[in-house]
């Protein structure tokens, strides 16, 4: 898996974050969007983190890993129709 320092960075601050639920993430999402920026985001559930879902930013190169971060708001944003 590709990264970026800055997505390095971000995993010492959020020590909750494994690689692999990323890599998980990645290959199995529960929805995908391109942002305005070109960048894309992927979305799953976490199962052994209390379902909590996971959202993964990769470059627009669709491989180098950006960002990731526990998405509070997904699942509400998403039964509203929030979500694109």
């Amino acid at each position: 898996m590709k990264t970026t320092s800055y997505f390095e960075q971000k995993l010492l601050e959020r020590p909750e974050i494994q690689r692999e639920w990323c890599r998980r993430v990645l290959s199995n999402p529960l929805k995908v969007a391109i942002q305005p920026n070109g960048r894309v985001s992927y979305w799953a559930a976490i199962g052994e983190y209390e379902n909590r879902v996971l959202r993964v930013i990769v470059l627009e190169d669709g491989e180098t890993v950006h960002n990731a971060y526990f998405d509070r708001n997904f699942l509400s944003r998403l039964k509203r129709g929030l979500e694109p």
